[in-house]
């Protein structure tokens, strides 16, 4: 049987859902789930993994390349802060997280592309 009821669990992970999209970070509302309900912090974690998965299902394509593209500003930003006050690897960092970000997709479906028989996308129709 279990030591909780669905209406607890439920309650919880709302409480973690809240704290995560207010802003404050996972290792926080673990802490402060674990504590608050006196569960064991892997059970905290367990709910904020559910609350993070909720976010994300939230989201959608107008979201996303709203997100994206304020991603891709801060990263040119901390970049450029990063190189002018002489934190080398820090730029590198941004640089290959933008990349990651915009480029890598893109060169990966066109390999990916490249991969297949034929001309392209024609495919037949003739049956052997």
């Amino acid at each position: 049987m279990a030591r909780t009821t669905r209406k607890e669990r439920m309650e919880r992970r709302q409480v973690a859902l809240q704290k995560v999209s207010n802003g404050m970070g996972i290792s926080e509302v673990v802490d402060f789930v674990s504590a608050e309900w006196g569960c064991s912090r892997r059970t905290a974690r367990r709910d904020c993994h559910w609350a993070l998965e909720e976010l994300q299902l939230g989201l959608d394509t107008h979201d996303l390349a709203h997100l994206i593209s304020h991603m891709a500003t801060t990263l040119q930003r901390v970049s450029l802060k990063a190189e002018l006050s002489g934190q080398y690897a820090s730029a590198i960092g941004a640089q290959r997280l933008l990349y990651d970000l915009l480029v890598s997709r893109r060169l990966d479906a066109d390999a990916k592309k490249a991969e297949r028989n034929g001309w392209g996308y024609r495919s037949s129709t003739r049956r052997r």
